[in-house]
Formats: C-alpha cells, sequence, structure tokens
C-alpha cells in the first residue's frame, strides 16, 4: 500500500478496504497514512461476496465523479483482487499491483505495474425507451422476474415486440442486456454490467 502511494505522490485521500478478519490491521495502517499527511477511510467488505466489493468500490467513485482514481489491486482474496480490477474497469480508474522487491534496490516505478483500464459503459448515457426498458427488466429482476419475453416487455411499455427487440440489439450491443435462447424463444436477461450501470446512474 505505502509503495503504491510512493509511486502515486498526488492522491491525497485513501479508501481503505478490509474484512472483519483484517479490520486491526487496517486501523493500524490507517493511523500511519494519516500521520503521512492522508486522508484516509476503511469501508468494511465481505471479502468471498464479489457483488460486496463491487458495490462499494463503485459507491465510493459515485462521491468523486470529478477525481481521477486508482485502485491498489495487491493483496487480499483472488476475488478482492478480481472485483477491483472489473471496478476500476467499470469506473474509468487506474488498476495497478505492487510487486516485492527481490533485491532491496528496485526503483519504485519498477514495482508498481499499471493495468490498461478502458472504461466500460458506466461512462455513457441510455436515454428514452432504452432507459425505461432497462430500469424495468432491473424493477423486475429484483422481484425474482429474469428471463422475459420482449412481448411482456412491449406489454409492460406499451410499445411494439419489433420496436422493443431494436432497443435490446441496442442495449445488448453495450453489454447490458443478453438473450438467450429457450427453445424457439429468446429470453431476455439484466447482465451484471447492467445492474451497476443502474446503481451508477442512481436507479437503484
Amino acid at each position: 500500500m505505502k509503495r503504491g502511494l510512493r509511486a502515486y505522490s498526488g492522491a491525497d485521500k485513501v479508501y481503505l478496504l478490509t474484512s472483519d478478519a483484517f479490520e486491526s490491521e487496517g486501523i493500524e495502517l490507517e493511523s500511519d497514512l494519516e500521520e503521512f499527511g492522508y486522508m484516509v477511510e476503511s469501508r468494511l467488505i465481505n471479502a468471498f461476496d464479489l457483488r460486496d466489493v463491487v458495490d462499494t468500490i463503485v459507491s465510493i467513485a459515485k462521491e468523486h465523479p470529478e477525481d481521477y482514481l486508482f485502485i491498489n489491486i495487491t493483496g487480499g482474496t483472488n476475488l478482492v483482487a478480481g472485483g477491483a480490477t472489473s471496478s476500476a474497469f467499470f469506473i474509468g480508474a487506474t488498476p495497478y499491483y505492487v510487486l516485492e522487491p527481490q533485491e532491496g534496490t528496485e526503483n519504485i516505478d519498477d514495482l508498481v505495474m499499471e493495468l490498461p483500464a478502458p472504461t466500460q459503459p458506466l461512462t455513457f448515457e441510455v436515454e428514452g425507451l432504452q432507459r425505461d426498458l432497462l430500469v424495468t427488466l432491473g424493477n423486475w429482476a429484483d422481484e425474482g422476474r429474469t428471463g422475459v419475453i420482449m412481448r411482456e416487455i412491449g406489454e409492460e411499455l406499451g410499445e411494439s415486440a419489433q420496436k422493443v427487440s431494436y432497443h435490446v440489439d441496442q442495449l445488448e450491443n453495450r453489454g447490458l442486456v443478453e438473450r438467450r435462447p429457450s427453445g424457439r424463444t429468446k429470453h431476455v436477461y439484466l447482465t451484471d454490467v447492467g445492474k451497476l450501470y443502474l446503481q451508477w446512474t442512481g436507479e437503484k
């Protein structure tokens, strides 16, 4: 953690994600970082719940919409590292990890490795009928209703199945929904990225 912060010396606030099992270590690290002049805030996470990891990081990003964010994926469970990396892609942050020094003489820039971070759909706007469609699927998913057909969506929104199909195509191209065949019929599902988009835009 400290090596990573040395590499990104312009950082002024640090969020520590810690589990119950390592809460005391998190408190100790928080105190150390505050002595170095950082503002520090800890958030408890379930290190074995991918959704909790992603939701926590996305909620932090929403508090800093104009700031440039870095995510240190070093340490923790593999699930936490995976969730942190995925979150970085969703919110346009830079994920990085820190190598252990082998000889003790390595330059800090050689130990801190950035990962490429393509920005994913949370940065674009979904408007009009597509947003209505996405929100409807999200509400239904919350009720446990998934895998709906075009006709059901059309009846709910008062639109033709053909028009609904066109907009489902657009949402599927953005990775927000997916269609899975079931016999002769294709059923529409909200993807995890779609769920994150709804949370990011305040619909959830």
